[in-house]
C-alpha cells in the first residue's frame, strides 16, 4: 500500500498563539449584562442595603470584591484563551497525528496478516515437503516398523519398498547363477589364480560340463574305432577274396588287418561309459 504523509496540512501553520482576541471576547462576555460579574455584585449591593455598614467599609468590601472577582475571572479568562488558541492551532496536527496514528495501526494489522498468512504458507510448505520425504522414504526403504530406544533411529523396515525387493532381485539373479554354474561345472572350487585373480578353478563331476567332456571322448573314441573297423573290414574282405581266388594273400596285407584287429582292441575302446 502507497505511503501517504499527512503532515503538510499542519507544517504551514503559524506557531504564534492568537490570544488577545480570545480574551477580549471572552472578557466582555463575563462582565455582560447577563454574566455571572454583573449578576454577584447586584446580590452584593442588595446585601449591602441590609446591613449597617458604613460606607466606607461597603467601599472596602466593594474594592475587595471587585479585586479578587476581576483577578479570578481575568485569571480564568486568560487560561481559557490559551487553551483555546492552543487547541486551534494545534487541532490539525492533532487530527493529522490520530489519521496517521490510525493508518500506522491498520498498516500494522494489514502486517500481522501478511506473517501469519506467510506463517501458514510456510507451515503448509513444510508440511508438504515432509510428506513428499516420508512418502519417497517408504516408496524407497518400505514402512517403519521398529524405532532404537531413542525412538529417533530406524531399527527394521518392512518389505514394502523398492530396495528390499530390489535386494531380493538381486538374491534371486546370485541363486540363479549360481545354480547355472553348478549345473555347468558342479560344485567349483574357489581360489586365487596363477594371475593373482580370484576365480573358480575347478569343478567336480556334477556338472554337465564334465558329462560333455565325456561324450565328446566317446565320440572321439568311436570315430577311431569306426576307422580301425573299416580298415579291418576292408583288410578282411580282400584276404578273403585272393583266398577264394587261391592266391596267396601278401604278408604286408594280413599284417593291416592285425594291426586294425589290435587298434580295435586297445583300452581305449572300451572307456568307461558313465
Amino acid at each position: 500500500m502507497a505511503c501517504t504523509p499527512m503532515i503538510d496540512s499542519f507544517q504551514a501553520v503559524k506557531a504564534d498563539l492568537e490570544v488577545s482576541e480570545k480574551y477580549i471576547q471572552l472578557m466582555q462576555d463575563t462582565l455582560g449584562d447577563d454574566s455571572l460579574y454583573i449578576r454577584s455584585k447586584d446580590t452584593l449591593l442588595r446585601t449591602f442595603k441590609d446591613l449597617q455598614i458604613t460606607e466606607k467599609e461597603k467601599a472596602e468590601l466593594v474594592l475587595s470584591y471587585v479585586t479578587q472577582f476581576s483577578i479570578s475571572l481575568s485569571s480564568a479568562a486568560m487560561q481559557t484563551s490559551l487553551s483555546w488558541a492552543k487547541e486551534e492551532r494545534d487541532g490539525t496536527y492533532s487530527l493529522a497525528k490520530v489519521k496517521a496514528d490510525t493508518e500506522v495501526s491498520l498498516a500494522n494489522f494489514e502486517k500481522t496478516k501478511s506473517e501469519i498468512c506467510q506463517v501458514e504458507k510456510q507451515t503448509a510448505l513444510t508440511c508438504a515437503q515432509t510428506t513428499a520425504a516420508s512418502a519417497t522414504s517408504i516408496r524407497e526403504n518400505g514402512t517403519v516398523t521398529a524405532y532404537e530406544a531413542d525412538g529417533c533411529l530406524v531399527k527394521t523396515l518392512g518389505t514394502n519398498g523398492l530396495k528390499y525387493e530390489q535386494t531380493k532381485q538381486v538374491q534371486g539373479a546370485t541363486y540363479q547363477i549360481q545354480a547355472d554354474a553348478f549345473r555347468k561345472s558342479g560344485v567349483v572350487q574357489i581360489g586365487i589364480g596363477t594371475d593373482s585373480v580370484v576365480k573358480g578353478l575347478s569343478g567336480d563331476a556334477n556338472g554337465y560340463t564334465h558329462q560333455q567332456e565325456i561324450n565328446a571322448e566317446r565320440l572321439r573314441i568311436a570315430y577311431e574305432d569306426s576307422k580301425l573297423n573299416h580298415a579291418a573290414n576292408a583288410s578282411a574282405s580282400m584276404i578273403a577274396s585272393m583266398l577264394t581266388a587261391e592266391i596267396a594273400p601278401a604278408e604286408a596285407d594280413v599284417d593291416r588287418w592285425r594291426e586294425a584287429i589290435d587298434g580295435l582292441l586297445l583300452k581305449h575302446s572300451t572307456t568307461n561309459q558313465t
